[in-house]
């Protein structure tokens, strides 16, 4: 369920989720579908405007915490951003992504 769900809805995911029924917002469902109908090759998906915002942060040696503080989000937050544009440019840490980044013409 998306964070913001019907109140309604959620009581509902709940009691189907504690039956052992799995649970999906037709908004998470149709993404879902979409990425199985046509998936994209790990390093090959576009990076979001606020990805490309952390990245460049990240590439100016921010930490994490000043990130958070810079774009008026959380740390966790910030995680999510780095876990999503590292599966979208293939790397696994900082250094790999603006290094991939540069090279790829995303940062300049």
């Amino acid at each position: 369920m998306l964070k913001d769900a019907p109140r309604d809805d959620l009581f509902t995911a709940v009691r189907a989720a504690a039956e052992g029924r799995t649970v999906l917002s037709p908004a998470v469902a149709s993404r879902l579908v979409s990425a199985v109908r046509a998936p994209r090759a790990p390093g090959n998906e576009p990076l979001s405007a606020r990805e490309r915002e952390v990245l460049a942060l990240v590439a100016k040696g921010t930490s994490n915490r000043e990130i958070a503080r810079e774009l008026f989000i959380s740390e966790a937050t910030v995680k999510t951003h780095l876990t999503h544009l590292y599966a979208k440019l293939g790397v696994n840490d900082r250094a790999a992504a603006v290094a991939t980044a540069y090279q790829r013409g995303i940062l300049g």
